[in-house]
């Protein structure tokens, strides 16, 4: 399940909004789901995962842009 949903996050992020936006959009429906649901309800674990495979997206494409940044002050 978890790789559906990071596959999901990532061919969302390429083909709509920008990722802070809808890492900051799902942060907010969490919160609001949260107020009346459950931690443990179903809907508010998907929520969780979504978000949870958008900030690794993040993660990832910052860690990219350190190394290309290494990288380019490497060779100069």
């Amino acid at each position: 399940m978890r790789e559906k949903v990071t596959v999901l996050a990532y061919n969302s992020y390429r083909s709509e909004e920008p990722l802070y936006t809808m890492i900051e959009h799902l942060r907010h429906e969490l919160l609001k789901i949260t107020e009346h649901k459950s931690f443990c309800d179903r809907d508010v674990v998907e929520l969780s995962q979504r978000l949870d495979a958008y900030i690794v997206l993040a993660q990832r494409q910052k860690s990219e842009r350190s190394a290309t940044e290494e990288l380019r002050h490497a060779v100069y």
